[in-house]
């Protein structure tokens, strides 16, 4: 699996990425307290993570390619500095509150921290790993964090992800504290393969933390 997202990462097919950032993080994102820790695993080169800095968050993304990291900088403009520590490249933003570090998530460590983005992470995974994921992310978290937590739903007898479809009870298995506050039809942000499998409808949900 890890071999598959350095590829696509290597060859640009990174069909999943929102240049534009999530509309959906944008609309229910919680009102923190300044300085709070933000986790957000599998980050790529999301534009969220400047938009969280933005609310006065200080962000960690976890990212298995350092071209995805490097991509980021370079998109927004930003000055950073690298470090190598236990294996995995530390990119730390200059100017603002942002860090990425690139390696295999699973075998990530770090203080608690305060909250949880998970928008391009859960989705991204096999069933298999799904569980492992989500065991080592409360790993991550202070008990009582806040999260954020986007999904898809659609047919996946027409075709296989990533990313793939993730239905509400399989969330609610992992943690209870979820409710979905938004769930509307994106299926024109889908990759292409989907689209051209016949797929017509694609759920985006949206998670929150009780």
């Amino acid at each position: 699996m890890l071999d598959f997202w350095r590829s696509r990462w290597e060859s640009g097919q990174t069909g999943w990425h929102e240049a534009d950032g999530n509309a959906s993080l944008r609309k229910v994102w919680p009102r923190l307290a300044r300085g709070s820790r933000v986790l957000v695993p599998l980050c790529g080169k999301s534009p969220d993570l400047l938009w969280l800095a933005g609310q006065g968050c200080d962000v960690t993304g976890v990212e298995l390619s350092e071209i995805a990291a490097r991509a980021f900088f370079d998109e927004a403009g930003l000055r950073f500095e690298v470090e190598e520590i236990n294996g995995f490249s530390w990119f730390r933003c200059t100017q603002e509150n942002i860090t990425i570090v690139s390696g295999n998530y699973f075998e990530f460590s770090a203080p608690r921290f305060d909250a949880l983005y998970d928008r391009a992470s859960l989705v991204a995974l096999p069933p298999k790993l799904r569980p492992v994921y989500i065991e080592h992310t409360k790993t991550l978290l202070n008990q009582d964090a806040a999260q954020l937590l986007v999904t898809l739903e659609y047919d996946q007898s027409r075709a296989e992800g990533p990313p793939f479809s993730v239905e509400a009870d399989e969330v609610k298995s992992y943690w209870s504290r979820l409710h979905c506050v938004d769930a509307r039809e994106d299926i024109d942000n889908s990759p292409p393969k989907f689209r051209e499998a016949g797929i017509t409808t694609l759920v985006e949900a949206t998670w929150v933390a009780k």
